[in-house]
């Protein structure tokens, strides 16, 4: 087999990994150009000559290749070759019998993987690498196979690595900075291989040492957190609107760090606080400075709080040290539908709800890309085609009966993997008179408004999705002002609360089948609700319904998928369907009013995103009246901590102050925001 055959592994996508898609494309040109061909060739490597300039190749892959132009890293003549090498590889050889015997099966990159000799691969990757790997354990991990390279996601870091057929650890590819790349993609291989079933120890010499006192921060930890504070003084002194590829990079060694000390929740905001930043840095559109602003002054609280902290409110504070799977038990499900989602960084995915019956829970598992270039995964390949675990097939077939996981990866967030060796059995749907139904999700909005509460604050441990038992709901009102689908659901009490879906191409399918669904009044025993949280408020959106059929069997109606029939009314019913619509508007309660906190944080909020974005500290003479006008407000109403907060960002205008500002503004909206004043009785 010729030394070049491996070069067909190298997909477009590997490549733009290597590089970037701009460079590749002008590469590919060069190529069709003839322009590409080659000066010397031998047994083991060879030299091509492309536009000009002699690159030096061998079996080891584009990323050990060497060029003579003066271009760091991967250039456009590297790329160049390794297309050209790539089609010729992928030509038929000349006696076409021989050459394809010698060739033998094409390569597997899952089984060479799961064939690796560890004790090589620790050598290769050097001690230092092997233990920031090790320290900073990944446990989450999706993974496909796309062309010639397995492609594995870490969503814990946000991150993706390709191991290329045939290259090797060395030939891993990811656009990971270059001092994490090596412990990045070891982590890749050890989460996937422990999805798998098999056991990956680190060497005894790499371990971290445990956490002595999760009660008290050690002086180790203390100092990164004076490094994650200086780092955020500095993103912000230099304005958000300048920030340049570098911090990304500086973000992501900070998120492994903090995994590395035991400070879960601090590395997640840190990971979201990367993408966000990311987004800035390629001035992504959907990209807002207050948003990486907001996640800035919470990490801020959270350093200066777990500096601290001791006790109970130490450990607390960490978050979830540990999130090991649990394989010990099988799970009894019963499934709540599922939604599809897409975050401003481009990464897209469909998450599926199932009550935990003996746990009476509600868990979630993920089927996700973290970016666009899987082209393949879409909406309807997502929830028709995917299979989620071995004996079920996708998640519609999923959501068409009750099932029972067996050996399931459950991690302490309520997460269930996908894949490895969990296996599905399908279990009879319940019918809609089981009285298992009774115990299933909330059925009281006093009990739920106490649970928002206390999921706020740096301690708190924040839900995302919910299941509503409703006793009585109202038809959809189109709420015109706010621009939103308003669903009122009925508790055993005779409360009521408005759940909302915003109108907008994004959630096209959601809005229309909830029209369609409530129009043929299909009787409702659950709903399954997503929890979006801002600054500003906390609001409830359906994504998908518990109903039943006319046997009386449980059906699931996803709102993202369901594909409800057509209405298919007279006209006449639609004039009288309108008049009907119109009274329940008058009946339902009045459209929300901006909150008293809001009215007051608005003017403040502004003058501080403004200089988050500038990196200017001095006020301005509008600014400086704007915040004092706020604080002779804000005094009068008794918001003490607040105004404390205005008076030192007067007083010596500063990263610090200003972050503190931030994250005071930030979670008296959060608290004045949830959807408690919603609840209300009927009339």
């Amino acid at each position: 087999m010729a030394w070049y055959e491996g070069y067909r592994a190298y997909d477009d996508e590997t490549l733009a990994t290597l590089a970037n898609p701009g460079l590749l494309r002008r590469a590919a040109k060069d190529v069709e150009a003839g322009k590409v061909a080659w000066a010397q060739q031998g047994g083991k490597g060879g030299v091509v000559e492309a536009d000009g300039q002699r690159v030096q190749l061998d079996a080891r892959g584009p990323q050990q290749a060497r060029c003579d132009c003066p271009a760091p890293g991967i250039c456009k003549h590297v790329l160049g070759a390794a297309l050209w090498l790539r089609t010729l590889a992928s030509e038929a050889p000349p006696d076409g019998t021989a050459a394809a015997a010698e060739a033998g099966p094409a390569a597997d990159p899952l089984a060479e993987i799961l064939a690796l000799d560890t004790a090589p691969l620790f050598k290769a990757a050097g001690l230092a690498a092997v233990r920031r790997a090790a320290a900073a354990s990944a446990h989450a991990v999706e993974w496909r196979v796309q062309g010639g390279a397995l492609v594995m996601d870490l969503p814990e870091l946000g991150v993706s690595c390709r191991w290329v057929a045939g290259a090797g650890y060395g030939g891993m590819v990811s656009d990971v900075a270059a001092a994490e790349r090596k412990a990045v993609h070891l982590m890749a291989i050890a989460a996937l291989r422990r999805a798998h079933g098999q056991a990956f120890e680190w060497p005894e010499a790499a371990r971290p040492a445990p956490v002595k006192d999760e009660a008290r921060l050690g002086e180790r930890e203390r100092a990164f957190l004076l490094q994650v504070g200086s780092m955020l003084q500095e993103l912000l002194a230099g304005g958000l609107s300048h920030v340049s590829e570098l911090t990304s990079a500086r973000l992501l060694a900070l998120n492994m760090s903090a995994r590395g000390e035991g400070l879960p929740r601090l590395a997640a905001l840190l990971r979201n606080l990367g993408g966000t930043v990311d987004l800035l840095v390629r001035r992504d559109h959907r990209a807002e400075e207050r948003d990486a602003f907001a996640l800035m002054a919470r990490i801020h609280a959270l350093c200066l709080a777990l500096a601290e902290a001791e006790g109970d409110l130490a450990a607390a504070l960490r978050g979830r040290v540990r999130r090991d799977f649990d394989e010990s038990a099988a799970l009894e499900l019963l499934p709540l539908g599922a939604h599809w989602w897409q975050t401003r960084g481009g990464a897209r995915g469909l998450t599926l709800a199932l009550w935990d019956v003996g746990g009476h829970r509600l868990l979630q598992a993920s089927l996700a890309r973290p970016d666009g270039s899987d082209t393949g995964f879409t909406r309807s390949g997502a929830w028709t085609a995917h299979s989620l675990w071995s004996g079920i097939g996708s998640a519609q077939r999923v959501c068409e009966t009750a099932l029972r996981l067996e050996q399931p990866r459950l991690a302490e967030d309520g997460r269930l993997a996908l894949g490895g060796a969990t296996r599905a059995q399908c279990l009879p749907m319940w019918s809609a008179g089981d009285a298992r139904l009774l115990q299933v999700g909330c059925g009281s909005w006093a009990e739920l408004g106490q649970r928002l509460r206390a999921a706020t604050g740096l301690a708190a441990e924040p839900f995302d999705a919910v299941l509503l038992r409703p006793a009585g709901t109202r038809p959809p009102v189109l709420d015109e002002a706010q621009q939103r689908l308003d669903w009122m659901v009925q508790d055993a009490a005779g409360q009521w609360l408005r759940l909302g879906i915003p109108v907008g191409p994004e959630h096209r399918e959601r809005l229309e089948n909830l029209d369609r669904f409530t129009a043929r009044r299909a009787p409702v025993h659950g709903v399954l609700v997503r929890i979006e949280r801002s600054a500003a408020s906390t609001e409830l959106m359906p994504i998908a319904v518990l109903s039943s059929d006319p046997k009386g069997s449980l059906q699931v109606v996803s709102l993202d998928f369901a594909g409800e029939a057509p209405r298919t009314t007279s006209l006449a019913q639609r004039i009288l369907r309108l008049f009907e619509a119109r009274q329940q508007q008058r009946q339902a309660p009045p459209s929300a009013t901006p909150t008293l906190s809001a009215r007051l944080l608005a003017p403040v909020a502004d003058v501080a995103e403004t200089q988050a974005a500038t990196g200017r500290m001095a006020l301005t003479a509008p600014q400086r009246q704007r915040l004092q006008e706020a604080l002779a407000r804000t005094g009068s109403v008794g918001l003490e901590a607040l105004a404390q907060a205005l008076r030192a960002h007067l007083a010596a205008p500063g990263t610090a102050p200003l972050l503190r500002l931030g994250f005071m503004c930030q979670l008296l909206g959060e608290l004045d925001g949830l959807p408690e004043r919603e609840i209300s009785h009927a009339d």
